[in-house]
């Protein structure tokens, strides 16, 4: 790479001499979409319309973005209080059958154990841990892809307990706005490179086709041209050296007065650095930039004080697949600099 930059939107990759394999997302028990948000919103009418259900509940601490779209649907959308960096894990929900429970891997460090329900419907969310998928003990699963792996758009969804086949049209809308996000990845990937100097064109491009998976008219299938790039990702391989990397930095990392929020399995997304104080999250995460490593707050805009609390102390850092041994062991000195200087 010519242009060195860590983190920030994923870049267009492509794999070499790839085995020939089926990805498990071309199986018939599995549903695509343009996007996470709309696999789920296209399950949610699934049930409303079969099983009459009557309410959906989402964790306090999520991407709103996500509630506000399914609020369009004729079902009661609330709420339940839970923070996955919260001590306080006392849930109130009303447990019965027309009531669904929206479960999240965390970060694919935590998620509720959700013994305590013996009518409601599980849907577990394994966008940060989509290897799970297979593992899950919900009635059903959803994700969203474009967060472990390099693909413009897509998300997905599957019964567990029984097979469901929900399919919707594809539309030019959704088609441009996943060209529009692909285009973006390949000319990130150019600057990178030094094949491209302009970096705002890119970045234009993605914040405007980003900005067009809130609309409702994505509420599509996902278009050919992504499936293609879907079906050739080997996404065990990438997410198991994304794995091997974080499990490197956790080993390596050398903090003071923060936290890593993590998992024994090594089943995190990123690194999750969790501070006492918003100012030296607030530091870390200019020095950082400063440095073209650039973090992430999962997710912003909280709404109610706890979860602002939270959001305002923690930092995300990628240490995904698109880097090498040389890479992150550049990411680990330059956090454990500011640590021995802070």
């Amino acid at each position: 790479m010519i242009n060195k930059e860590y983190g920030s939107d994923l870049y267009y990759f492509e794999e070499n001499n790839l085995s020939k394999r089926t990805s498990p997302f071309e199986s018939e028990k599995i549903s695509l979409f343009f996007s996470g948000r709309v696999a789920l919103f296209n399950l949610l009418e699934y049930g409303i319309h079969k099983y009459n259900w009557k309410k959906v509940g989402f964790p306090s601490y999520y991407c709103h973005e996500v509630v506000h779209f399914c609020e369009a649907l004729p079902i009661e959308v609330v709420y339940y209080n839970y923070n996955p960096f919260s001590n306080n894990q006392e849930i109130e929900w009303e447990d019965n059958d027309q009531n669904v429970f929206i479960n999240v891997d965390f970060f694919g460090v935590k998620k509720i154990d959700t013994s305590f329900l013996v009518k409601s419907v599980i849907i577990d969310d394994v966008t940060h841990n989509l290897l799970s998928m297979n593992q899950s003990k919900a009635d059903y699963c959803f994700g969203s892809l474009r967060k472990q792996l390099p693909v413009g758009a897509g998300g997905f969804c599957m019964g567990i307990r029984e097979d469901i086949d929900l399919s919707v049209d594809s539309n030019d809308y959704a088609n441009r706005a996943g060209l529009q996000k692909l285009s973006a990845m390949f000319l990130k990937s150019e600057y990178l490179l030094g094949n491209f100097a302009d970096k705002e064109t890119f970045r234009n491009l993605y914040m405007n086709a980003e900005s067009k998976f809130e609309h409702h008219q994505t509420n599509a299938a996902l278009s050919d041209i992504i499936k293609s790039q879907l079906f050739a990702v080997d996404e065990e391989k990438l997410i198991e050296k994304t794995r091997n990397n974080i499990s490197i930095a956790k080993d390596n990392l050398q903090l003071k007065n923060c936290s890593v929020f993590s998992s024994v399995k090594n089943t995190e997304l990123g690194i999750v650095l969790m501070f006492s104080e918003s100012s030296s999250r607030d530091e870390l995460k200019q020095y950082l930039i400063n440095n073209k490593i650039y973090p992430a707050v999962l997710w912003p805009s909280q709404k109610n004080e706890e979860d602002i609390y939270f959001e305002n102390r923690f930092l995300f850092i990628h240490f995904d697949f698109r880097y090498s041994l040389e890479d992150i062991n550049f990411m680990i000195l330059k956090i454990n600099e500011f640590f021995a200087n802070a």
